[in-house]
């Protein structure tokens, strides 16, 4: 047997390598190619994104475990795996469907159909993307919880490793989905129209995306945790003096939770 074949055995023993593996051909080839899904590599979109959210799951559900010198709350229990998992496929599913439209309107008077392969594209982007969001949604949270601001961070191994995932999430973004969907408007469009075309169909679909976005976000912190995490962090540090009440603090907390909540709606 070769080294190859041992490598190749090796990897292919790592959960979820079908999912890193179809990951990885799609970051170094992100290209939209072809005209019907049978003949693209899209076509295991939907596949690759379930296998994205088992391994979101198991990341919320172990990482406190396998990393607990990185956070300094017990972030597992102030976040419902289930529910995250839900927002994120519903975020995707809704913005690939918006933007597929948008691309269909935008290049209608070259070619009248349903450009179907966006969608596509959009979730296969989701589903590589899926992990950075929620580092840096953990990293957020744990600044939040930690110093009041989550653009604050609360330690220089917090600093180091948002600063990475950030840049990371935003090239992946670039790379994965608005180069690709620029270069397909282009074989309508001038390049120069095109881009032009494409950051109007992002704006607009971005915007959109935020009305029509279910509300799943609101059940994916448990609000009762964290606002008694907020109160032990603030009387540890000696911002609440000890005859406040701990149930009229986390009462307060979490109405001024749902307040702002139904405010931002």
């Amino acid at each position: 047997m070769t080294n190859k074949s041992w490598l190749r055995l090796a990897f292919e023993a790592i959960p979820f390598h079908v999912f890193l593996e179809e990951s990885w051909r799609f970051i170094c080839k992100p290209e939209i190619e072809g005209d019907s899904l049978e003949n693209s590599s899209l076509r295991y979109a939907g596949q690759n994104f379930i296998a994205s959210l088992f391994l979101v799951t198991m990341v919320v559900a172990f990482v406190q475990y396998l990393l607990p010198q990185l956070f300094e709350v017990d972030l597992g229990q102030l976040i419902n795996p289930v529910y995250l998992c839900l927002f994120l496929a519903v975020q995707a599913i809704v913005f690939a469907f918006i933007l597929a439209i948008a691309i269909s309107i935008s290049v209608f008077p070259k070619k009248p159909a349903f450009h179907h392969l966006v969608a596509h594209q959009t979730i296969q982007a989701y589903a590589v993307l899926n992990l950075m969001v929620v580092v840096l949604f953990w990293i957020g949270m744990n600044r939040i919880l930690k110093t009041g601001n989550f653009k604050e961070a609360s330690s220089s191994l917090d600093l180091w490793l948002g600063g990475v995932a950030g840049l990371i999430a935003l090239w992946l973004i670039w790379r994965l989905l608005v180069k690709p969907i620029w270069h397909y408007i282009a074989a309508y469009y001038s390049k120069k129209i095109s881009f032009g075309v494409a950051a109007l169909v992002f704006f607009s679909s971005s915007w959109v995306n935020s009305y029509a976005v279910f509300d799943f976000g609101s059940f994916v912190i448990n609000k009762s945790a964290v606002c008694k995490q907020i109160y032990e962090t603030k009387k540890f540090s000696g911002e609440i003096k000890s005859f406040v009440d701990e149930q009229c603090f986390i009462g307060h907390c979490m109405s001024k939770m749902h307040s702002g909540h139904n405010k931002h709606n």
